[in-house]
């Protein structure tokens, strides 16, 4: 499990955008880091886990002219 450490004014959601390009998993790693739950925003050093979650690729639904 990979992790993160946070500097001060960080918050969770953006750390996670920033690991797994969608806030889809923010259950799951909010399972992770149950000693987050109640910070809206991060502490200097705060450490956040990030688990192996394997994200699926958007589906594109288009039509597209070129």
């Amino acid at each position: 499990m990979r992790h993160t450490i946070a500097t001060q004014g960080d918050r969770l959601d953006q750390i996670i955008y920033a690991a797994y390009k969608t806030l889809d998993v923010m259950n799951e790693v909010m399972m992770a880091n149950s000693h987050l739950m109640n910070k809206t925003i991060l502490s200097d050093g705060d450490i956040v886990y990030l688990p192996k979650i394997t994200v699926a690729a958007p589906i594109q639904n288009g039509v597209s002219l070129w």
